[in-house]
């Protein structure tokens, strides 16, 4: 079947049949990926909905500890989380609502969650921070009924914690029903994969070896009768087996195979009647390059040995006029070389000298134009140096100007920081008469409790209480005077510091002054530095110019002696090329003379 089949359709059936079951693979990998990506998807959303769980329990924790250290303390700092857990909450019991919208069972728990969050938020959290404010205005003690509310707002806690466990532990469950789904997934895909691969080599070889065989069989057949043809068997043929192009290609080398031996033959004889003819044109021929002109050609005919037959006779007629010619003429050839090889010799003389000086003035020109362009590299380097001081004199002189200015802020910022070292100075002296006040009321609030504590021993037993609250007045009177006397060595310490930190910067201030006077006194320097420098680049260019346009000239006159020089050198060349000329054209002359002397031309 593969024998009527053409090369195109051989090649078109076999890749065509790797390329459908690698569309097949790519298209179950694709099916398999997307079955992949979608169970990921899932994974995803499994793990955002935990999170949204974990996010919710944790803002009702948050809730919960501040309450039970607010209801302990009544410190409203301790109450501001509460809010901004609420909130939390309940955008994350929105947002775990939204994503379980597609699990009636989730649902269902949410519905039941939601009313349990805001009735504990209610009636637990936001009705004891109400009644521990009331308290706190109040100045009562935490009451009994306030302390059972908290254990019954922990135990609705429970319950709320309960169905967020719940609801948790369900989407473990689908997140490892997921996982497995994926793992399966991954395991197919790799399976595909691998099955496909290896159908995809199986066929790839066997394709191969089939159109090895239906191409490779035929050209080596061609190969082989190519070769025995070429070693000289030309009624070799090549034995066509298909119909393809291969075949006709082997139909169309036996015919030519054919014509070819055909052709052959028929050139066989006229090759023998050419030989003749030729043999008899080869005596001729032979005669006269032995020096003998006096053959004469039989061969006659209109086809193209005749013609050369006929040329022949007609080129030894010309031939023998020819010699004639030559010998006449070489006797006057002979003469005039010797003329003309002594006028050579004379001009090649000249011409040497001539090339000698030219030479002497080109090494000359040549030392003159390297010391001038020397010069020139010179003044062009101290140029750029000149040129390189100018820009960074100038560089210079503008970073001290803005050091300068930096300088002058330095010292005006110095002044400010004086200024409010001074004033703060003397808020510690203000600080240091406050705290005398408060001393001398520490002190008088120690002696009223004093006086409190022996009113109270007075009154007995019902001045009990009172003897306890003026003890506790005396001993806050007490730490009022260890931190104000604290305070006091805190404050002289700070002064001194102050104090020294004035001096210091006094002594700043003043270097810095000195250190703007020296700067600008370098400036002034740089600027008169600068000025002379400047003043050297014009001086600097035009002798720059003056050595540029010597360069040229020189570079320009060793141009010309070189163009010289080649000149003289081609003279003298040429000199010697018409003189050995003239030598050969004497040696010829004398060589045809005697080759002409060697040739019969007589009838």
């Amino acid at each position: 079947m593969l024998k009527d089949l053409s090369i195109k359709k051989k090649l078109a059936g076999g890749f065509g049949a790797i390329v459908a079951i690698i569309v097949v693979l790519l298209a179950s990998a694709y099916s398999n990926f997307s079955s992949l990506s979608t169970a990921s998807k899932w994974d995803q959303h499994t793990l955002r909905v935990l999170l949204e769980a974990n996010q919710i329990e944790i803002a009702l924790l948050q809730i919960q500890s501040s309450i039970r250290g607010y209801l302990l303390t009544g410190d409203e700092g301790i109450a501001r989380p509460i809010a901004e857990g609420e909130t939390a909450a309940l955008h994350h019991l929105e947002e775990i609502t939204r994503l379980t919208a597609d699990n009636p069972s989730q649902q269902a728990r949410l519905k039941r969650l939601a009313p349990m969050i805001n009735q504990w938020l209610n009636t637990v959290v936001h009705q004891q921070m109400e009644q521990r404010r009331a308290q706190t205005r109040s100045g009562a003690a935490i009451s009994s009924a306030a302390l059972s509310e908290v254990q019954a707002g922990s135990s609705m806690m429970g319950e709320i914690r309960k169905l967020i466990e719940d609801a948790m532990a369900e989407e473990d469950r689908l997140l490892a029903a997921r996982i497995q789904t994926s793992s399966a997934l991954t395991q197919s895909m790799q399976v595909v994969l691998a099955l496909g691969g290896a159908i995809c080599v199986v066929l790839a070889l066997t394709i191969g070896g089939l159109l090895s065989t239906a191409l490779a069989a035929p050209l080596v057949r061609l190969s082989a009768v190519v070769d025995r043809i070429a070693r000289g068997e030309q009624d070799a043929r090549v034995e066509v087996s298909s119909r393809d192009e291969l075949g006709q290609v082997s139909g169309a080398f036996n015919q030519m195979a054919q014509a070819i031996q055909d052709s052959q033959e028929k050139e066989q004889a006229a090759t023998n009647l050419l030989k003749s003819k030729v043999d008899s044109l080869l005596g001729v021929v032979s005669k006269a390059a032995a020096g003998d002109l006096t053959g004469k050609i039989e061969v006659r005919g209109e086809d193209a040995i005749g013609r050369l037959a006929d040329g022949l006779d007609r080129m030894f007629d010309n031939l023998r006029t020819l010699l004639n010619d030559v010998q006449k003429a070489g006797i006057q050839v002979t003469t005039s070389a010797t003329e003309i090889a002594a006028s050579a010799k004379q001009q090649e003389a000249t011409g040497v000298e001539q090339a000698q000086t030219s030479v002497e003035i080109l090494a000359t020109t040549k030392e003159i134009s390297a010391n001038i362009s020397h010069l020139v590299k010179t003044m062009e380097e101290a140029t750029s140096v000149a040129d390189y001081t100018t820009h960074a004199t100038a560089d210079a002189q503008g970073n001290l100007k803005r050091m300068d200015g930096t300088m002058q802020t330095m010292v005006s910022a110095t002044d400010s920081i004086n200024a409010k070292l001074a004033a703060l100075s003397e808020k510690a002296s203000n600080i240091n008469s406050v705290l005398i006040t408060i001393t001398k009321v520490a002190d008088q609030t120690n002696i009223l409790s004093l006086n409190a504590a022996i009113e109270a021993e007075k009154a007995g037993e019902a001045g009990r209480g009172f003897s306890v609250v003026a003890t506790e007045i005396r001993r806050l009177a007490d730490q009022t005077s260890v931190s104000t006397w604290d305070i006091e060595q805190m404050l002289k310490e700070m002064q001194s510091a102050v104090s020294a930190s004035v001096m210091g910067m006094d002594k700043f201030s003043e270097e810095i002054r000195r250190s703007v006077g020296e700067v600008r006194a370098v400036t002034n320097q740089l600027s008169g530095v600068m000025d002379q420098v400047q003043k050297l680049a014009p001086q600097f260019d035009q002798v720059l110019q003056g050595m540029q346009s010597q360069a040229v000239g020189a570079a320009q006159i060793n141009e010309t002696m070189m163009q010289l020089n080649d000149a003289t050198q081609q003279t003298v060349e040429s000199l010697k090329s018409t003189s050995e000329a003239v030598h050969q054209l004497q040696y010829a002359a004398g060589g045809l003379q005697s080759s002409v002397a060697t040739f019969s031309v007589a009838a």
